[in-house]
C-alpha cells in the first residue's frame, strides 16, 4: 500500500505527463504546399538546378517549418544546456565534474568558443543549467550571456549502477527544454540551436544510443574528449554495463497502453541512461514542433536527444536540421535514423553549439542566394528542364 508520498509522486508524474502530452497535441507537419512553392523558387533561379544541395533543400525544409516563402532566420539563438553525470567516478572522462561549472560559467561571460563562433554567427547565446552540481543561479530569466536557471538536480546517478534520474525528474527536464523553446519563440527568434556542456556526456548518449539502434557498445562509443585506449576501453565496459542494468531493470516492466504509451517509453529509457541537458534537448527538438521554430543540431549529444525525442512524437524531425557529422562513431547511424542530413563534415566534436553556429553561417548563404539571386527570366536564359533525379534530389 503508497503511502501519502509515495501517492503524491504519482499524482505529480501524472501531472506531468498530461502537461507534456497537452504540448505534442499541438504538433503539426510542416507546409508541403509551402515547400514545393519554395522549390519553385529555387528551380527559377539563374543556376543548374539543386547545385546547392543540402543548402537548397535545408532552406526548403524551413520554409514548411515557418510555413511561408519568405523564410528569415534574422534573429536567432543558441542554447547551451549544461548538467553534471554521476558516471564520471567511473573513470571515463580525463577530467572531473568540476569542469563543467568552469566551462558554463565561462560560457556565461562570454570567452568559450561557442561565443566567438556564435558572434560570427550573428547568434545570441543562452547557457541554462538544468542539472549541474552546485547551488542554483539566482537569473530565472532566459536572457543572452546570463545563466538561467533551470536546475533539476544537482547531477544524475551514476548509469553503471543506478538510474539516472527519477521519471518525475525526468519529465520536468523535457519540459524545461520546450520552455525554452516557447520563451524564445515569444521573444522571436527564429532559429534556435542547441549547445550542451556536461563532462562526461558523452557516455548516457552511447548508452541511451546503444538501445535504441540495438547496437553494441563499442558501436557507440568514442574517445569523447581525447581518451586513451585504457580510458577508452574501461568506457566502453561501463557503457555495456549501464545498458545490461537498464535491461535487467525494465524486464519486468510492461508499459501500459494509453494516451501516455510513448512517453512513458521514452522516459523510462532516459530516467535510467540520461541525463539533464540531455532530457532537455530532446524537450527542445518537440518545442521545435510544437511552436513552429526550426531547431538546429549540434553533435553527438544532441543528436542522441533528438533520437529520444523521436521515440516521444517522430513528427518532431520535420522541425530539426542537422548541423554536422560529429566524430563519434554512431553519429552518422543516428541522422540516418533520423533521416536528417547534415551540412558539415568537418570531424568536429566540441560540443557547446559550436556545430550549430557553423552551420548557421551556412544557411545564411544559401538563403541569401534564395532571396536574392536573379531569375531565369531576369538574365534572358532558358530555365533548366527539372529531372527525375533533380525531383530525388528534393527529398
Amino acid at each position: 500500500m503508497r503511502t501519502g508520498n509515495e501517492e503524491r509522486k504519482v499524482e505529480d508524474i501524472k501531472f506531468l505527463k498530461a502537461q507534456l502530452n497537452q504540448q505534442l497535441f499541438m504538433i503539426s507537419q510542416p507546409n508541403e504546399k509551402v515547400m514545393e512553392a519554395a522549390w519553385q523558387r529555387w528551380d527559377s533561379i539563374g543556376k543548374p538546378l539543386r547545385s546547392l544541395g543540402a543548402l537548397e533543400r535545408a532552406v526548403v525544409k524551413m520554409a514548411g517549418m515557418e510555413n511561408t516563402v519568405n523564410v528569415k532566420m534574422d534573429k536567432r539563438a543558441i542554447v547551451v544546456l549544461c548538467g553534471d553525470h554521476g558516471v564520471v567516478k567511473e573513470g571515463v572522462t580525463q577530467t572531473d565534474s568540476s569542469v563543467t561549472k568552469i566551462v558554463a560559467d565561462n560560457i556565461a561571460s562570454g570567452k568559450a568558443s561557442i561565443n566567438i563562433m556564435a558572434g560570427k554567427a550573428g547568434a545570441d547565446v543562452f547557457p541554462v543549467d538544468v542539472g549541474m552540481m552546485g547551488e542554483h543561479y539566482p537569473n530565472k530569466e532566459f536572457q543572452p550571456m546570463v545563466m538561467c536557471d533551470r536546475k533539476v538536480a544537482q547531477g544524475t546517478g551514476d548509469i553503471a549502477v543506478e538510474p539516472a534520474m527519477t521519471q518525475e525528474q525526468c519529465l520536468r527536464a523535457i519540459l524545461a527544454g520546450i520552455e525554452v523553446v516557447a520563451d524564445l519563440s515569444t521573444q522571436g527568434y527564429e532559429m534556435i540551436g542547441m549547445g550542451e556542456m556536461g563532462i562526461g556526456n558523452t557516455t548516457p548518449s552511447s548508452a541511451l544510443v546503444s538501445v535504441l539502434l540495438n547496437l553494441p557498445a563499442e558501436e557507440v562509443t568514442g574517445r569523447g574528449a581525447g581518451l586513451s585506449d585504457a580510458s577508452y576501453n574501461k568506457k566502453v565496459a561501463v557503457i555495456e554495463q549501464a545498458v545490461k542494468r537498464y535491461w535487467k531493470a525494465t524486464e519486468d516492466s510492461e508499459i501500459p497502453d494509453g494516451p501516455f504509451f510513448k512517453i512513458d517509453a521514452a522516459v523510462e529509457l532516459m530516467s535510467h541512461l540520461g541525463g539533464y541537458e540531455i532530457a532537455a534537448m530532446a524537450g527542445m527538438c518537440l518545442g521545435g514542433a510544437v511552436f513552429g521554430v526550426p531547431i538546429v543540431l549540434d553533435g553527438y549529444i544532441s543528436v542522441a536527444g533528438a533520437l529520444c525525442a523521436s521515440l516521444i512524437n517522430a513528427d518532431c524531425t520535420a522541425y530539426l536540421l542537422a548541423s554536422h557529422i560529429s566524430a563519434e562513431p554512431a553519429a552518422w547511424k543516428v541522422l540516418r535514423n533520423l533521416h536528417l542530413e547534415p551540412v558539415i563534415q568537418a570531424g568536429m566534436c566540441l560540443g557547446e553549439g559550436t556545430g550549430a553556429a557553423a552551420a548557421m553561417v551556412l544557411y545564411d548563404m544559401g538563403l541569401a542566394v534564395y532571396r536574392q539571386m536573379e531569375t531565369f527570366d531576369d538574365i534572358h536564359v532558358e530555365p533548366y528542364e527539372t529531372t527525375q533525379k533533380d525531383r530525388r534530389m528534393s527529398k
